[in-house]
């Protein structure tokens, strides 16, 4: 995945989260809305996280 699609992906990702902040999504669930495998959400959040933008509440 180009860095383009991996800062689309993410952006794609905080705005779901800022939209519902109790959201309960799935990697499965979020993957259909972008389009790509769960895996690669899955490895955005991680590194989302690591960067501190998500954490648990």
């Amino acid at each position: 995945m180009r860095i383009s699609s991996r800062f689309a992906v993410a952006v794609h990702v905080l705005s779901l989260f800022s939209i519902d902040k109790s959201c309960r999504c799935t990697s499965d669930w979020i993957a259909v809305s972008v389009n790509t495998n769960p895996v690669v959400i899955r490895r955005m959040l991680g590194k989302l996280k690591k960067a501190g933008f998500v954490g648990l509440n």
